[in-house]
């Protein structure tokens, strides 16, 4: 009998029925999409509503970035974990959790009286958000056929780019009417709808499998190009395995991965302002380092480890996380200097320039849902690899605009850079889920959400170390035609870094597998 890619039963329970309704596969993709949208709002509505906790709060700017970075910190700390636990006891039961912990942190975040506990709920928020990210993407790989993954994950990834490209605009639309505490007020009837629609199909085991997956079909091991194999339709195939609840969750990694990387990303995010060499950057990056090798030991000696020697063996899955990581930092370079040049040079207002602005992730969101489904039909190679190539032009383009380009010159590159990134994630994602072996796909979810997660902190780092190296100075000193030399360097330089990283993703991409490439067929869940 086949359980539900949401129903997750405890350890003893009895299982769902083999009468139990089954609703079609896009039920479950429904339920998964308003998490991701969810968490990916929970990181962009908040954005421009910063000054205004800033003035309510009194505090100053460095001391306000923190309700930014602390939201960012817990999901990337926590990813991995919580994929783990996610194959341990169960993905829906995790990503339902993740719905009340959002919806909790949300709240706490609205009624919070100070900066303190406003970034101690921003973290908490976070933890939801890394529940939910973590095991969304193994949910719908579950729930769909090998033949349909693409399409579905390409979907999921849509609403990822909803929400990364409509919370600035709301959030500052609420800021501006209700106060800064309404965009966090918002995500609390979502994450209740969530909670509950989950809920009901966790416990009443009413979602289950496509009938490819009911009758057995799963990821393919080591291959990852969108062919199909079966196996035995002993257990769900996000039902978590029965020696895998038996065996200890590995705390102890946990603890150290998450303190490790948490660390390495303070120092790399801060370490700008705080100076290179300042003894808050070089003590961290210190701390980081002798957490993270302690991390490898634990793991090495771990009967049970966060990350297992197996499921890293698997090359289509090791070249996707790392392009998935080089598009993300390459895309987020971009992102982070954008609005310095068209507000600063090009003397854009804010709403002009946020309009602008829309056109990437516009033409993303477009992009996703076309490219998943063309990887189904010609593997996951070709589009992941046209998309990072679109994605290196783009940038390079934008690096000959001078101070004052063409509309029409400006908003085809941002367009060339959003089909770029659009093209690649669905194939991508497509290729590391399938790659997976079934009893490991939350934890290869986390990974792939920490590539895109460590990928934009540091695109970002990267963006201002590089924009400073090359005498830009900080991004938005100067303003307008006669200020644009120094600036335009800069900039320049940095663009053509990002598309340098673009097309080192691309390398990465082409000789991650080959097009022929087929998945073995995936033996029992352990």
């Amino acid at each position: 009998m086949s359980s539900s890619p949401l129903s997750s039963p405890a350890p003893g329970a009895p299982e769902p029925r083999s009468g139990a309704p089954a609703p079609r596969p896009y039920v479950v993709l429904g339920v998964v999409a308003v998490g991701t949208l969810m968490s990916a709002l929970g990181g962009s509505l908040i954005n421009v509503a910063v000054p205004l906790v800033r003035r309510d709060l009194g505090v100053d700017i460095g001391a306000a970035s923190w309700v930014l970075a602390a939201y960012s910190l817990s999901v990337s700390a926590l990813l991995l974990p919580f994929g783990r636990l996610g194959d341990r006891h169960g993905k829906g039961r995790v990503y339902t959790a993740g719905f009340g912990v959002f919806g909790v942190g949300s709240a706490l975040s609205a009624l919070a009286p100070t900066l303190a506990s406003l970034i101690a709920s921003r973290a908490l928020q976070g933890a939801g958000a890394a529940m939910l990210m973590a095991n969304g993407p193994a949910l719908t790989t579950a729930a769909f056929p090998p033949t349909q993954r693409g399409r579905a994950l390409g979907l999921q990834a849509t609403a990822t780019y909803l929400g990364l490209s409509l919370g600035p605009s709301i959030g500052g639309w609420l800021a501006q009417r209700a106060g800064w505490h309404a965009a966090f007020w918002i995500n609390v009837p979502i994450a209740l709808a969530g909670a509950l629609l989950a809920r009901s199909l966790v416990w009443r085991g009413a979602a289950v499998a496509a009938a490819g997956a009911a009758a057995g079909a799963t990821p393919g091991v080591g291959g990852g190009e969108g062919s199909r194999s079966t196996t035995a339709p002993a257990r769900g195939p996000a039902a978590a395995a029965p020696d895998a609840r038996a065996r200890p969750f590995p705390w102890a990694s946990a603890l150290l991965f998450g303190a490790a990387l948490s660390a390495l990303l303070v120092a790399l995010t801060r370490g700008q302002r705080w100076g290179v060499l300042s003894p808050a950057t070089v003590g961290l990056l210190a701390l980081g380092a002798f957490l993270a090798a302690a991390f490898v030991r634990v793991e090495r000696r771990s009967p049970a480890p966060l990350l297992s020697a197996a499921l890293l063996a698997q090359p289509a899955l090791v070249a996707g996380l790392a392009a998935a990581f080089l598009q993300y930092a390459a895309a987020y370079m971009m992102l982070f200097l954008l609005p310095f040049y068209l507000q600063g040079p090009l003397a854009m207002t804010a709403a002009d320039a946020g309009l602008v602005m829309t056109v990437q992730p516009a033409v993303m969101a477009a992009t996703t849902a076309a490219s998943g489904w063309l990887s189904d039909r010609v593997g996951a190679r070709a589009p992941a690899l046209a998309g990072m190539t679109a994605l290196a032009v783009g940038l390079a383009r934008l690096a000959t605009l001078g101070p004052d380009p063409g509309r029409a010159s400006l908003l085809a590159a941002l367009a060339l850079v959003g089909l770029g990134s659009g093209l690649f994630t669905a194939p991508n994602n497509s290729r590391i889920m399938g790659a997976a072996p079934r009893d490991q796909q939350g934890t290869a979810a986390g990974l792939l959400a920490e590539a895109r997660n460590v990928g934009m902190l540091c695109g970002v780092a990267a963006a201002g170390a590089i924009f400073a190296a090359l005498g830009g100075g900080r991004p938005g000193a100067t303003a307008g035609v006669d200020g644009f030399s120094a600036f335009g360097a800069a900039f320049r330089g940095t663009m053509l870094a990002a598309s340098a990283l673009a097309v080192l993703g691309a390398g990465v991409t082409a000789a991650g597998s080959s097009p022929r490439a087929r998945a073995a067929p995936a033996g029992p869940p352990r």
